[in-house]
């Protein structure tokens, strides 16, 4: 179903804080905070994929990343011209990944490894994609809730 890679070495020196003209395209690395957002560069490697973080104490958490951006090397990358890089996707591998780290030493999850683990979901990429937007819609969900925790005096459509 993809074709397995990884990305490059990047120094976080080089990217920007901020998504400005010269540097547009997202970093994704292996932190947790923001959603694994290193900041910004101004090169991309990949358009629409599945990533994963190969090491550390996050290896094995996975996510879908929509559109243009450029993923570190400690980051695994799954790559599908059939359209099977979805969120609804990401979500099955994310549930059941972690149970394939190796935890002797730095735990890992090497591109082999992630290339052999199987999940159950519906053929029709169609059906993934109504999955997919059901899973964004309670994203954005818990995402107002988050605001309304921070601004209680906020009302949810503002």
């Amino acid at each position: 179903m993809f074709k397995v890679t990884r990305g490059q070495v990047l120094a976080a020196t080089e990217t920007s804080e901020n998504k400005t003209d010269e540097m547009p395209y997202p970093v994704y690395s292996s932190q947790t905070k923001n959603n694994g957002l290193m900041g910004y560069y101004k090169d991309y490697l990949f358009d629409t994929a599945i990533t994963w973080t190969t090491d550390g104490a996050n290896a094995g958490t996975v996510n879908y990343r929509g559109g243009k951006f450029y993923s570190t090397n400690v980051n695994g990358v799954l790559l599908s011209e059939e359209g099977y890089t979805n969120k609804a996707v990401a979500e099955a591998l994310n549930s059941v990944a972690w149970k394939y780290v190796s935890r002797v030493g730095n735990p890992k999850l090497m591109n082999n490894t992630m290339g052999d683990i199987v999940i159950s979901l519906p053929l029709a990429i169609e059906e993934q994609n109504e999955i997919s937007g059901f899973l964004d819609s309670i994203d954005n969900l818990i995402t107002l809730h988050q605001r309304k925790e921070i601004d209680p005096n906020k009302k949810g459509d503002e």
